[in-house]
Parts: structure tokens; sequence; C-alpha cells
């Protein structure tokens, strides 16, 4: 279990200390409005109204103290600069600030954030990247060159094995699992010789140029 000090609730802080929580991480919240605070305020360990950009918030939040805090204001990039600040001359373990320009990033990085996140823009990105290929379900970025996709199994694997298809040579992918439709039965591939069946997918991962060939861009 780690511990995290969420700052802002808009819908993305919102959202992500609620999945923090239900994953069973310790979370606190700080937000200046107070009827943000009761709508999620009994789902997690504990919660501050107050303002973030005032130093004696985020002392008697004790943000030190947490494995990672995070920035998640809205369209407020001068509290979102004051706030990364003021975390890192506290010594906050890690910071993590939300963007929406690069030029916004660039500055929360001189700043102190140890990671800068764009939530409309990677969620733009992964739907681009699904939509675009074939048979792709889920999709996510390694490095620049290299991903993990989920994908249908291809019509021509079905009812054949890794050996006989040849996977890794012919395609340049490795697959590393596979799972029902459901979620359901997720298995590590590691039997050559194990058949591709219809009612599955499969998880592979490999550089973008070999997943894109596979998949059909």
């Amino acid at each position: 279990m780690k511990s995290f000090c969420i700052i802002g609730l808009g819908n993305f802080g919102k959202t992500l200390a609620l999945t923090l929580s239900e994953s069973g991480h310790q979370v606190l919240v700080i937000n200046k409005d107070e009827a943000e605070i009761d709508q999620i305020g009994d789902q997690v360990v504990s919660a501050i109204c107050g303002d973030a950009t005032n130093e004696s918030v985020l002392r008697t939040a004790g943000v030190n103290n947490y494995d990672c805090c995070v920035v998640c204001m809205e369209n407020n990039m001068q509290d979102s600069i004051l706030i990364t600040l003021l975390l890192k001359e506290m010594g906050a373990n890690k910071i993590v600030a939300r963007a929406s320009s690069e030029r916004q990033k660039k500055v929360l990085i001189k700043l102190g954030a140890d990671v800068v996140v764009f939530p409309e823009k990677d969620m733009a990105q992964k739907l681009a990247q699904i939509l675009a290929k074939n048979d792709v379900l889920e999709y996510f970025n390694l490095s620049d060159k290299f991903s993990i996709a989920e994908i249908k199994v291809p019509k021509r694997w079905i009812g054949m094995s890794i050996r006989e298809l040849e996977i890794r040579k012919k395609y340049g992918v490795n697959v590393i699992a596979t799972c029902d439709y459901d979620n359901q039965n997720f298995e590590i591939f590691n039997n050559p010789e194990r058949l591709f069946r219809a009612d599955e997918k499969v998880v592979i991962v490999g550089d973008n140029d070999s997943i894109e060939k596979l998949t059909g861009k």
C-alpha cells in the first residue's frame, strides 16, 4: 500500500483519488471547494478543505510524509506552479503535476515536478492508436519505440500454435498472455504448442512498427 496526496478535485483529481482509494491505497485530498470535498470525503482516508497555495495548509497536511503528491489543478497554471514549488521546498518525496501544454510541462519540471502528465492529450493519443489499428482493444506505450497491445486473435492464427505461426520471426512481436473477452482466465503464454482460440484476446509486446504491421495500420 502506498500513500498519496491529491491536490485539486476536478474530474481528473477526483477520479484519481477514488481509483487509488478503491485499490487499497491511503489517500489524502486537499481542495478549496468544500462541496467537492463532501462528494468523496467518506471514500478516502483523509480530506482537507483549504487553499494548497498556502504553505500552512500543506504543512498541516504533512505532505512530505506521503509517497507521492499529485497536483491536479485544472485551468489554473498559476496555482499549479506555486503548489509544485512549495511541495519541492517542503521535501515532498515525489511530485506529479498536471499540464495542458509542453510549455507548462517545462516550467513544472524546472520547478521540481518529477513527472508531468497530460490527461487529455494522453487519452486522445491512446484512442487514436486504438482507432487507427484493426482489432486493437488496448494499447500502451512503453517508450517511443515499444508498446504493449491487447488485440483480437487474428483469424489466420485460430487453431494454430506459436511454433507453427513463427510469430516472432514473421511479425517481430512476442505473445505474452491471453485472456477471455470478459477478462477471466488470464494466462501467461509460455507454451509454444498451445493453440489460439477465437474466443480470447492476445497480449503482445514489440516495436511499434511491428505491431502496426501485424494489426493493419
